[in-house]
């Protein structure tokens, strides 16, 4: 008999929950170079990234455990069959379960079905936006009939998969470490994406992403698997909650040891769009677990603190094997050589917005009422160059482009 039918909405990360290029990265610049810089508002005061809140509205109890599928394989195997045809953008289909869950069990694991498909593909988990499904009783089982409405299809994805060729073939070379390869994919992510729940698909698709630049976390994510994955980093999509909301974020092995990596809290605002921060850049589980909730035993332990210091670094810009930044613990500019593991102090100088070019590095200097200056990195000497509040400095082909407070774009050679 027909048990009955269920329409559910089914994205990882809601519109209302969430939390968190064009063709070619070099499109993307050309793009950025042409009225591309966003508003924001002023800035009075010394500023310091946002707290995020551990979910105290959740637990690890309200999200799925992989273990089911230890209890049951036959739920695997079922969910296995389900991806199959969703990859295939199938809108109606049929398959069996024939397992240990009884109708009640089996029908919660249906209602959570793209925490299932999370752990068999999480890339085609994020295909779909909502589902219906009716079940039949048959023989040791059940029958499940599902008709699905999807957000992407299959000439959407084939776009995907040329931006991520397209990237590895430009950005990572044989000779790039793990680390290089990993910090390369978080700063192209962090810089591409504006987040926002108003693009096409509500932020939830890589293709939005690449098209659009806007995106939610499930977005980042999921273009961050991609992206490790083809960079030949072995890679997690990871699923739970912050700062009291769903969110989603990676785990990724460097060098052997497995590190979080949260794009979406890297991306330090989405009216700042070249602002690039590191405090969630490669981070152990006791970091990590300071703010975020997830089900551990789905996934890698991380427990290595090889790159915590990475994480005192925001408003940050690389030029070769040096991260010029402003430090979150102090407010003030240092240079950490990659190379040499070496970090120096540049300025005492508040720099936001910063860029680099030619041993200088340009910024909003907070000190001085966010006043456009120039500081010279061999000695940390400063010159205001324009005595008004700027923001959202970006440099491209020796052109640097910002903003005023009124909203106003300016561009200066270099």
């Amino acid at each position: 008999m027909i048990r009955k039918i269920i329409s559910m909405l089914c994205l990882l990360c809601l519109a209302g929950l969430l939390a968190a290029c064009s063709e070619t990265l070099d499109t993307y610049l050309e793009e950025a170079t042409d009225s591309s810089i966003k508003e924001t508002d002023t800035k009075d005061d010394i500023k310091k990234p946002e707290s995020k809140a551990i979910s105290a509205s959740f637990s690890a109890s309200d999200l799925f455990s992989t273990s089911l599928f230890k209890k049951d394989p036959a739920l695997l195997q079922f969910t296995k069959k389900v991806e199959k045809h969703i990859a295939n953008f199938d809108k109606t289909f049929e398959v069996a379960y024939t397992g240990k869950l009884n109708w009640d069990e089996f029908e919660v694991q249906l209602n959570d079905m793209n925490s299932l498909l999370s752990y068999v593909n999480p890339y085609t988990a994020g295909y779909f936006l909502n589902f219906e499904w009716t079940s039949w009783d048959q023989d040791n089982g059940y029958l499940i009939e599902f008709t699905i409405s999807y957000l992407t299809d299959a000439k959407k994805e084939k776009k995907v998969d040329t931006f991520v060729n397209q990237f590895v073939e430009q950005y990572i070379t044989d000779d790039m470490d793990d680390f290089h390869r990993a910090k390369a994919i978080n700063d192209m992510i962090v810089q591409l994406a504006t987040y926002t729940e108003q693009g096409s698909t509500e932020g939830q698709t890589v293709y939005e992403l690449i098209q659009e630049n806007t995106a939610v976390c499930q977005a980042y994510a999921l273009l961050a698997y991609r992206l490790l994955a083809a960079s030949n980093l072995d890679a997690q999509y990871v699923y739970g909650y912050s700062d009291n909301e769903l969110h989603a974020w990676n785990l990724v092995s460097i060098d052997d040891n497995w590190y979080h990596l949260d794009t979406t809290w890297n991306d330090v605002d989405s009216n700042e769009p070249y602002a690039i921060s590191y405090e969630y850049f490669l981070v152990n589980d006791e970091k990590l677990s300071q703010d975020h909730l997830w089900v551990k035993e789905n996934y890698f332990a991380a427990t290595s603190k090889d790159y915590d210091f990475m994480h005192d670094m925001w408003y940050a810009d690389t030029d070769e094997d040096i991260i010029y930044y402003n430090s979150i613990r102090d407010n003030m500019v240092y240079a950490y050589d990659l190379a040499t593991q070496q970090n120096k102090q540049i300025s005492e100088t508040a720099c936001y917005y910063l860029a680099t070019y030619e041993d200088a590095l340009y910024c909003s200097d907070y000190d001085n009422a966010g006043y456009l200056t120039k500081i010279d990195v061999n000695d940390g000497s400063e010159e205001v160059l324009l005595k008004e509040e700027v923001l959202n400095l970006f440099i491209a082909d020796g052109i640097l482009y910002y903003q005023t407070v009124d909203g106003e774009e300016y561009e200066q050679d270099l």
